[in-house]
């Protein structure tokens, strides 16, 4: 009898942590999809509005900010979040607190440091956008109070969501109102500044619902600091190729190419946030749980990821030709193949995120996380030397793509010795071929309708009853996940 109520009350237990994290899943699934809204509404207006040369200034500054971000925060987020959610698990309250203050001084000390930098050398040197880079500043110190990961440790996404929807909101009614021509761009750079500092300051009206007062010393010092360090590495390598190549493009070409090159990734970056979110809600839980539990979940967490990249990126590459006039508008035509071929990181970057964030990062094995994009850093320096100049943005997308490509292959084979290839990786072809068959498909289909908005809408759905109806045909391990969830959704739904 009590070995009844035992594995009872581990099944009740098991179905309570399916279903947070679940619901984590779906907060920043919920979360990540408004913030591809947003930009729905703002990019099409800006991009008309502000022209490509204008639109352009703002990618180089803007990733130039991204940059010095990683100085800010010292990738205090990837070690507070399994921090905090180890020491939730197996911890105490105090030990909580001293967790979460202990770390964010470091991130405090960093981002003090780094803006007091940026702000000497920009009013000495004058360099290229000065002016435009101190409207950035309040970004910067978004970066530094940013506690977000301490809510993602704890798996605790419903408060994160609700106040930052509203701050974004709110800057989205700002861009319409107050970004009238090309000389509002400094409006708009502190629009975007500000909302986003805001943004990062609501988390901190709950932190005294889970921690205590703040400790007066570091947390783990020694072992933070090398952490720190490891981690460093590649969060710097990593801005070379998706920040900094903005920038770089703009010193061998102009800022018409910045923006062609820039527009080019966005909506595929819009659709990697949503992809990627499912990393941030499971890392947590990969990082407190058993090696063989760890495998089942990485396993699922890569055909899921695999699943969704190849759906979204085909859905993307047969619309292109249409999307770019109507989103961007006529200027940005030339983008539109850069755009085509860019949705490939669509699959490969959620591919390697499922084993450098979910599974690297989640076994403290930092430095197979560093090397890959150590490696993909100094490629991408190479490579934009060498195309950059004599193809613009052409050359850009192909450095980015090779790049991209190298860093999933490393990423996949450094960590080889902790997982079944043969078995992860068992249903990953059979995804790639549907995705061939649908873009295919998507491709051939004729354009029926005038308009071009319902014209890609129903070429959207028409593609992806053909992805679903050809995966279930193929009769997937991963099918049957899915039917179980939805048969679990429905007797909710019912009671």
């Amino acid at each position: 009898m009590r070995a009844y109520l035992q594995l009872h009350d581990k099944e009740i237990l098991e179905e309570k942590v399916v279903k947070r994290t679940f619901l984590n899943i779906l907060y920043n699934a919920v979360y990540q999809i408004f913030l591809v809204l947003v930009p729905l509404i703002t990019v099409p207006y800006l991009s008309r509005v502000l022209g490509p040369k204008t639109y352009g200034i703002y990618g180089s500054v803007n990733n130039t900010v991204q940059f010095l971000m990683v100085f800010c925060t010292l990738s205090v987020s990837y070690i507070g979040i399994r921090t905090v959610s180890r020491t939730r698990t197996y911890g105490t309250p105090q030990e909580l607190t001293e967790a979460f203050w202990g770390l964010w001084y470091f991130q405090a000390i960093a981002g003090l440091v780094t803006i007091l930098i940026t702000l000497l050398i920009t009013n000495i040197f004058h360099i290229q956008y000065w002016n435009y880079l101190i409207l950035m500043i309040p970004y910067l110190i978004s970066a530094q109070v940013d506690i977000s990961w301490f809510f993602q440790g704890l798996a605790d996404f419903g408060r994160v969501v609700l106040k930052n929807t509203a701050v974004k909101l709110a800057s989205v009614v700002l861009i319409l109102l107050l970004i009238k021509s090309p000389a509002d761009l400094w409006k708009y750079f502190l629009i975007m500044s500000v909302s986003t500092m805001l943004g990062s300051f609501v988390f901190w009206l709950d932190i005294h619902r889970y921690v205590g007062k703040p400790v007066s010393h570091f947390y783990k010092y020694k072992t933070t600091i090398v952490s720190i360090i490891t981690l460093m590495i590649p969060q710097i390598a990593t801005q070379i190729y998706t920040s900094l190549d903005k920038p770089i493009l703009g010193f061998f070409s102009n800022s018409t190419q910045v923006a062609f090159y820039d527009n080019s990734q966005r909506i595929s970056n819009m659709i990697l946030g949503v992809i990627t979110s499912i990393s941030l809600v499971i890392m947590p839980k990969m990082a407190s749980e058993e090696k063989e539990t760890q495998k089942v979940v990485l396993k699922k967490s890569l055909e899921a990821t695999t699943m969704l990249g190849t759906l979204f990126a085909v859905i993307i590459m047969a619309n292109t030709k249409q999307f770019v006039p109507f989103f961007f508008g006529k200027k940005f035509i030339p983008m539109t193949p850069l755009m085509f071929f860019f949705a490939l990181t669509i699959i490969m970057i959620p591919m390697g995120g499922v084993f450098a964030n979910q599974f690297a990062l989640a076994n403290r094995r930092d430095k197979e996380y560093a090397i890959p994009v150590v490696i993909g850093a100094l490629i991408e320096v190479v490579l934009a030397a060498l195309l950059d100049r004599p193809y613009g943005a052409s050359g850009a997308t192909v450095a980015i793509l090779i790049t991209e490509f190298v860093v999933l292959i490393l990423r996949l084979w450094i960590v080889r010795d902790d997982y079944s290839f043969k078995n992860a990786f068992s249903d990953v072809p059979k995804y790639f071929l549907i995705g061939i068959i649908t873009l295919i498909a998507g491709m051939l289909m004729p354009n029926l309708i005038s308009s071009s908005f319902l014209n890609m809408a129903v070429k959207s759905i028409l593609m992806l009853i053909i992805y679903a109806g050809i995966m279930f045909m193929m009769k997937l391990d991963f099918n049957q996940d899915i039917m179980d969830f939805i048969t679990r959704f429905l007797r909710k739904v019912k009671r």
